[in-house]
């Protein structure tokens, strides 16, 4: 467990900005992005950068949330060696603050490794510092009346029109895999640098495998991380093979919220996103678990959604199918009907479920 026996810092005012991918082929994600899931193209292809460090960036939107596709066009650009260990994925949490110099001061004060110093260009302040992995914290400052959204180097955004969006509405989390070890000296790393604050807690045992996992939030509420370790230095399941396929720390999936998850996960469906295919003993075992809030049990069973609950109310989640070569990174759509937590009893019952059908055909454990 972590030591909360000394007063947490005073946290630093952070919200979430953007989050920044590296990606191998950025006409690809753009495609992807905008055709299935709903966003839309707010800056089109553009190249930025100084010649050593050049790179082809984009940015997509939907609700609040905004994307930025960074695509390099020189060796020197960190995306570069950043695709070479890890393949596409989420390389940098963009965070909103209202000084940048004030905020990397007090972050490197505390700690945090000075990656780029403070930056003034297009109206904006940046500066980067370390997070976890190869993952940065991008730290944006906007003078008053520069527009919303504007990532220097890039023209400014085009105002969102609503059209084709499939109600996601926010980031809801990000779920971040570190080694065996290294979940307590994270999350500590949060609270002494960030001042975040850790809200949730849990450890899973599911047969041999399992993990441990701690979420840490900023005092807005815009950024929560869920920290997950695996059980052992030896343990197998998806969270190893993340860490082996990934070489290392890193997201493995971004969840977005949304007001109604049967409409965005049909609306998303019905455009060709994959998701994973919960077995149908989960919703055959689902009555004696609970009784859903919203959405009908058959309505769920159609569309993969899984429900879970805590003394606050419930969350509706579905994972979509990694496409990643390496099997590392996919999304996933959360619906919170109050609730808090994370959706830890739907791996318990997924798990029963699988059991529950091998029994049935007769498949050996």
């Amino acid at each position: 467990m972590t030591d909360r026996s000394s007063p947490l810092p005073a946290p630093v005012p952070v919200g979430l900005d953007h989050v920044e991918f590296h990606v191998a082929d950025l006409g690809t994600e753009i495609t992807r992005l905008t055709t299935e899931y709903g966003f839309e193209l707010l800056v089109p292809p553009t190249e930025r950068g100084a010649a050593a460090e050049r790179c082809l960036s984009a940015l997509v939107g939907q609700a609040s949330i905004r994307l930025l596709l960074t695509q390099p066009l020189a060796a020197g650009h960190p995306a570069t060696g950043y695709l070479a260990r890890h393949g596409d994925g989420v390389a940098a949490l963009g965070l909103r603050v209202p000084d940048a110099a004030e905020a990397f001061r007090v972050l490197t004060d505390r700690g945090a490794t000075a990656l780029r110093p403070p930056l003034a260009e297009d109206g904006c302040v940046t500066a980067v510092v370390d997070a976890f992995g190869d993952v940065v914290h991008t730290l944006v400052e906007r003078a008053p009346g520069v527009p919303a959204g504007r990532i220097p180097g890039l023209p400014d955004p085009a105002p969102l029109t609503g059209a084709g969006a499939v109600g996601l509405s926010s980031v809801d989390h990000f779920a971040v895999l570190v080694p065996f070890g290294e979940l307590r000296s994270t999350e500590r790393r949060y609270h002494e640098v960030l001042g975040f604050r850790t809200i949730f807690e849990e450890r899973v045992e599911v047969g041999a495998l399992g993990m441990d996992s701690a979420v840490v939030q900023s005092a807005d509420h815009s950024v929560t991380l869920t920290l997950i370790e695996p059980l052992g230095a030896d343990a197998g399941g998806q969270i190893a093979s993340f860490l082996a396929g990934h070489e290392g720390a890193g997201v493995q999936h971004v969840a977005f919220a949304a007001e109604d998850a049967v409409h965005a996960v049909s609306a998303m469906a019905g455009r060709g996103v994959p998701f994973l295919r919960a077995p149908a003993a989960y919703y055959d075992a689902l009555p004696g678990r609970l009784t859903p809030l919203r959405h009908s049990t058959d309505r769920l069973r159609e569309l993969n959604l899984l429900v879970d609950q805590d003394h606050d109310g419930q969350l509706f989640q579905v994972f979509t199918r990694s496409r990643h070569p390496r099997h590392t990174f996919f999304f996933e759509v959360i619906e919170r009907v109050r609730a808090r937590n994370f959706g830890s009893n739907n791996i318990r019952a997924l798990y029963e479920a699988v059991e529950l059908q091998r029994d049935a055909s007769g498949v050996a454990g």
